[in-house]
């Protein structure tokens, strides 16, 4: 998976469809780095959420991973000039390998698990819970087809396949249908303490903590 052929176009391309909704669903929740002490950043991409935690502030050390080598000068570009304390590494999640002293206690990814397969979800999510600190919470924003029937779910199912089958092109994703989220979190062991909803529930945002969870050797 690789967004490089993309990464200049990809700010217009979700405009297009989505107008400002994800921009807005990005940062729905970035009152809670005001409390981190180590970000983990999944697949920000050209740094449009970095951008907005840099004007608001933050401490923290920031761990940002990409594949995209040309997303992530984009997002080098538009930090700069901040003093955000972070560090990019372009490399697969799957790849990735962070120091054992990096414990973090907020993982952010929009909408980037739905680029993967549930197997492959899973085992990403795997290795990020044995990263993060006993505390941790996670925000996701990602999509999801309502389970109404109605109008809104023929025209959510039909944009899916239609997003899907260009990422695959175009990026090679590996995902053919939408996650369950909430199923793929519950079983990773975490556990859901919010959820907004937009566009008849199409695209969300959950906040998740880690309970209970004993770290494997």
């Amino acid at each position: 998976m690789n967004f490089d052929f993309i990464a200049r176009h990809y700010n217009w391309i979700e405009k297009i469809i989505f107008r400002s909704d994800l921009e807005k669903f990005r940062s729905m929740n970035i009152e809670l780095i005001k409390d981190a002490k180590s970000i983990l950043l999944l697949g920000d991409g050209d740094g449009r959420f970095l951008e907005q935690v840099s004007k608001m502030g933050t401490e923290a050390q920031i761990i940002s991973v990409d594949s995209s080598a040309k997303m992530i000068n984009l997002s080098q570009i538009k930090v700069k000039t901040s003093h955000l304390n972070v560090e990019f590494n372009c490399s697969k999640i799957e790849n990735f390998k962070p120091s054992e002293s990096f414990n973090p206690d907020l993982i952010i990814a929009h909408f980037f698990l739905d680029c993967f397969t549930y197997d492959e979800a899973l085992l990403i999510l795997d290795r990020i819970t044995r990263w993060a600190a006993a505390d941790a919470k996670f925000i996701i924003s990602d999509f999801s087809i309502t389970k109404k029937v109605s109008s809104h779910r023929v025209y959510q199912k039909i944009l899916t396949n239609i997003m899907i089958s260009f990422f695959s092109l175009f990026c090679g994703i590996s995902a053919r249908i939408l996650l369950n989220i909430p199923k793929l979190m519950t079983s990773s062991g975490w556990n859901c303490l919010s959820q907004k909803r937009s566009r008849h529930g199409f695209i969300n945002s959950w906040i998740w903590q880690i309970e209970g969870y004993a770290k494997r050797p």
